[in-house]
């Protein structure tokens, strides 16, 4: 018996109304990166199917089911064994598969994978299991054999399959993937409170990370609305990326663009409106799209070659928007892409390497200049939207990679990303676009102009530089442990299918919404959810529906969100997390949780800390609790069925943590 356990001869019961509990433990912190499992019994192991995994069909059956994660992969007749194989590139492929498995399994995935060069590599991946995504690589030109382990989640029932070649003018060719089930995993052991650790404040490029005080508010803020809006929204077919998936030249997607009958219109923009949505919905800060890739502005720009909404509406759409979110309370955001589908050069930046591209673009050597002007444009822009508008809290970049590919190297070089442009100058831009810094003259770079006239800014990681943010998109559910040695926000389309409007589109529902945000905030990290409003800028009522009754629930249960931070315990996937401030702590109690059942819910170890009261958020009602001899707390008498999506209990202790 321990000390603890000595200390409790036997559990105590609190009614919800006892007064302050009285107690002699010692508090253990500790500091917590994952749950700790015990050793588990492995029983025998058995593979589980995988559709198509040695490619034998011929053809990509089984690997393309979610279209959007399988791109330049084709079956090959390169095995390791069998007639066929399949290959990734060049440049980024990958393929990826959902498969069932049990939940609280053991699993082992493997695949035999070869390159084409020694300086590329492929990719096996597992993720959405329930844990942070797994990986393994290989860059050997022969074919071998990778494998990688991991433990699906209680409420897990699949595992995203993924194989990728992320970079590289060559292909990798993977064959014989195979998962196998080689145990169950054991109830996680109970934790004592976890001491967060602090954040490490990084630098790059001479520019460093936002310090915590001006991080605050976003840390603070934890729901935000995202708003991808441009011409594309006019394009029922294929939303943002319908100029790369439709190859429209850009000469063709224009015309289509500012077609006065069916184009992009915004005869019924109103930014208050949006404004006011999103603080109905409980958000804190909103982000809209000032440029998407295909390189329409919704603001003034002078490059010559630029494309705006006042040479075609006559409109600054973004100076209405930062004015009307401004008088709403809210932080201003907005979103900028650098990259361009209007420039040829985007996929042939040096003038010697053409990427693949849908357009069939063939290498001239006049694309290192096209390139070179796409970056100054992007500089004119980036600097008008800096110094112009007056202060903004955020920026969320996108789309740096050039020739939709990664390549850091490459992407710093040519953009620049850092305090000070390169004095080399592979691609000058011209005088006109240069801000020079006062004292030493010298022409700045991107993270340059930012803090030169955006100081308090806060901006992510798509414009290879560091970031204060790193961004998560896609619907898979957060996972994993709490994130606080690098502040994260996740992504999301509200709408399933896309980011740009598309007409009778399903939406995600309320109960969906809730249990994501909840899924983010036990683990520090905001959720962005976005909107696609129409050609004429109304955002659709089903969108406008779930994010009212956003709102209405967040009014009920917000103290378990805004100003809380993720913890004192590392969540459970599906079941159940913790966020906290002060003398509270919040238990999110997600659908899959084990005891809803039974009514009833078992903290972690409280190490001794004295509480004084519990109560069931979204209701106000009172709740009895026991406090039991290992130290954890059992409240009873939960009413799971109240409030389905996610139930939140507010313990109240006698100090503040």
């Amino acid at each position: 018996m321990t000390s603890r356990q000595a200390n409790r001869a036997a559990p105590k019961k609190h009614t919800a109304m006892s007064g302050m509990i009285r107690s002699v433990f010692v508090i253990s912190l500790i500091m917590l990166s994952a749950p700790a499992f015990a050793e588990p019994d492995v029983p025998a192991t058995r593979n589980i199917p995988v559709k198509n995994p040695g490619f034998e069909s011929g053809n990509l059956q089984g690997w393309n089911e979610r279209s959007w994660l399988t791109r330049r992969a084709r079956v090959v007749r390169n095995p390791h064994e069998g007639d066929y194989a399949l290959a990734l590139g060049p440049e980024t492929g990958r393929a990826a598969q959902l498969v069932p498995i049990q939940p609280g399994g053991i699993y082992r995935l493997s695949a035999v994978v070869k390159t084409d060069a020694g300086s590329e590599e492929v990719q096996l991946i597992a993720s959405e299991y329930g844990g942070v995504k797994a990986s393994v690589s290989s860059a050997l030109t022969q074919f071998t054999k990778v494998s990688l382990e991991f433990e699906s989640a209680r409420a897990a029932d699949h595992v995203l399959i993924t194989v990728a070649h992320p970079a590289g003018p060559g292909r990798g060719y993977v064959d014989e993937i195979v998962l196998t089930k080689i145990g169950d995993t054991p109830p996680p052991r109970i934790e004592d409170m976890a001491l967060p650790r602090s954040r490490h404040i990084l630098e790059e490029g001479g520019v460093a990370q936002q310090p915590d005080e001006v991080m605050q508010w976003f840390l603070d803020a934890k729901f935000g609305m995202f708003i991808h809006w441009g011409v594309y929204a006019a394009m029922d077919e294929g939303a943002e990326w319908v100029m790369h998936d439709k190859a429209y030249s850009p000469k063709a997607y224009r015309e289509r663009a500012e077609n006065p009958e069916s184009g992009f219109t915004a005869s019924s923009y109103d930014p208050d409106e949006w404004a006011a949505l999103a603080k109905a919905a409980g958000m804190k800060y909103v982000v809209l799209t000032a440029r998407h890739h295909d390189g329409y502005a919704l603001f003034d720009s002078h490059h010559e070659n630029s494309w705006t909404s006042v040479q075609h509406l006559g409109r600054d759409f973004i100076r209405e928007y930062v004015e009307a979110v401004r008088r709403a309370g809210l932080q201003v955001g907005l979103y900028y892409s650098p990259m361009s589908w209007r420039y040829p050069g985007y996929y042939n930046v040096t003038g010697r390497d053409m990427k693949p591209n849908v357009w069939n673009y063939r290498p001239e050597p006049w694309h290192k200049e096209n390139a070179r002007v796409m970056k100054e444009e992007a500089y004119e822009q980036v600097t008008r939207l800096l110094s112009d508008y007056g202060p903004r809290a955020y920026m969320f970049w996108d789309g740096a990679w050039l020739g939709q590919t990664i390549d850091p190297e490459l992407e710093d070089r040519f953009w620049d990303t850092g305090r000070y442009q390169n004095p080399d100058k592979e691609w000058p831009i011209g005088e006109s676009c240069v801000v020079r810094e006062d004292g030493t003259g010298k022409a700045l770079g991107i993270m340059g102009l930012v803090r030169k006239f955006q100081p308090r800014m806060i901006v992510n990681e798509r414009f290879s530089w560091i970031g204060d943010v790193h961004a998560e998109e896609g619907v898979s559910a957060s996972s994993g442990p709490i994130r606080d040695r690098q502040v994260m926000e996740k992504c999301l389309p509200l709408m399933k299918g896309g980011w740009g409007f598309r007409p009778d589109r399903p939406v995600f529902s309320f109960e969906e919404v809730a249990v994501y945000l909840s899924d983010c905030a036990i683990r520090n990290i905001n959720l962005l959810l976005n909107v696609s409003p129409d050609r004429h800028g109304r955002i659709p009522d089903n969108q406008r529906g779930v994010l009212l009754e956003m709102g209405n629930w967040l009014g009920r249960v917000g103290d378990a969100f805004f100003g809380t931070r993720g913890g004192p315990w590392q969540p459970l996937f599906g079941e159940y997390g913790f966020t906290w401030r002060e003398d509270k702590i919040y238990c999110h109690i997600l659908p899959g949780y084990e005891g809803i059942a039974s009514a009833s819910f078992t903290t972690q170890s409280l190490g001794g800390r004295d509480v004084t009261g519990v109560r069931d958020l979204s209701s106000n009602q009172p709740l009895d609790w026991i406090e039991n001899e290992n130290g954890t707390l059992t409240v009873s008498g939960i009413g799971y069925s109240t409030d389905p999506p996610v139930t939140i209990l507010e313990l109240t202790l006698a100090e503040s943590l």
